[in-house]
């Protein structure tokens, strides 16, 4: 077996689908398949049930698949390392990260990835979520973590990594902070604080005006520190992504009939043409435990 039949097996584990799997290994179908046949005829055994158009991997197939990761893994550093040493070559990514993504929910990926790949380079930039896919199909930047991706682009590759839900946020010691859920009426009553930046304004907004309740803000910020802090000492409450608090003293919890959540996903431009950096990127995000 060689390096390529290993790619191409954990490309169609990730993805359980052999079209898909033989785009993102730079190859055609009829290739791939047949290397996955060979690789099954040298263990002996068969890696990955066919039934139509689902397939599924054989307890083979899944006791091998951490193994080849392993293997896999290893190759990769052995490479970075020689270009680091030997060759003194590092490879940069600009990754753009919409701003109203807490960092802590990807940097305790970008330090993973850093390990696995000793000869990346990384520089991010700040984003609006709707520059996002312009700054990818101009060049401007490799990828980017993103809220709610647009698809419909077959150009860009999307890997979707977590789903965070909508809550109101409060004062650790406020007086809603002892509800399990907050009504629209106490909600109406609270000061409101604006997170001009959220991808929820106008469909909160829309929700709540349908219930005749009209929240006027006290203050306005694109700046989520600015906010959070703010509510954080009492100044007010404000809607925020469960996973996005970045100043400690919050306490969050969900308005009743309100049920909003959005998606955090990565995005760069698919195909085998891009650069091996970043193909090898997307798949330590789609491999890693964002749960």
């Amino acid at each position: 077996m060689d390096f390529n039949q290993i790619r191409y097996f954990l490309n169609l584990a990730d993805t359980l689908n052999f079209t898909e799997a033989a785009m993102r290994s730079g190859v055609s179908q009829p290739t791939l398949t047949r290397s996955i046949q060979r690789l099954e005829q040298e263990l002996g055994g068969t890696l990955v049930y066919r039934d139509g158009k689902d397939s599924r991997l054989t307890t083979l197939g899944r006791d091998i698949r951490s193994e080849f990761t392993a293997i896999l893994d290893r190759e990769q550093r052995v490479r970075a390392i020689s270009l680091n040493k030997v060759h003194g070559r590092r490879e940069t990514l600009t990754l753009g990260v919409v701003n109203t993504i807490a960092p802590s929910l990807i940097t305790g990926f970008l330090n993973h990835a850093l390990l696995q790949m000793p000869m990346l380079e990384l520089v991010l930039q700040p984003i609006t979520r709707d520059e996002g896919k312009e700054c990818l199909l101009s060049g401007r930047i490799d990828g980017c973590f993103c809220t709610d991706p647009i698809a419909g682009n077959i150009k860009i590759a999307t890997v979707e990594m977590f789903r965070e839900r909508l809550l109101l946020a409060m004062a650790q010691g406020h007086i809603l902070a002892n509800k399990a859920w907050v009504s629209l009426s106490d909600l109406a009553e609270q000061p409101y604080l604006d997170r001009l930046q959220c991808e929820f304004r106008t469909r909160v907004q829309n929700h709540l005006h349908e219930r005749a309740i009209i929240m006027i803000p006290r203050l306005r910020s694109e700046r989520e520190d600015l906010i959070q802090q703010a509510v954080a000492e009492g100044a007010g409450v404000c809607m925020l992504p469960e996973r996005s608090t970045i100043v400690d003293g919050l306490t969050l919890r969900p308005v009743d009939t309100l049920d909003l959540s959005r998606t955090v996903a990565f995005q760069s431009i698919s195909g085998s043409g891009t650069a091996a950096a970043l193909r090898q990127l997307r798949v330590l995000i789609e491999r890693y435990a964002w749960s």
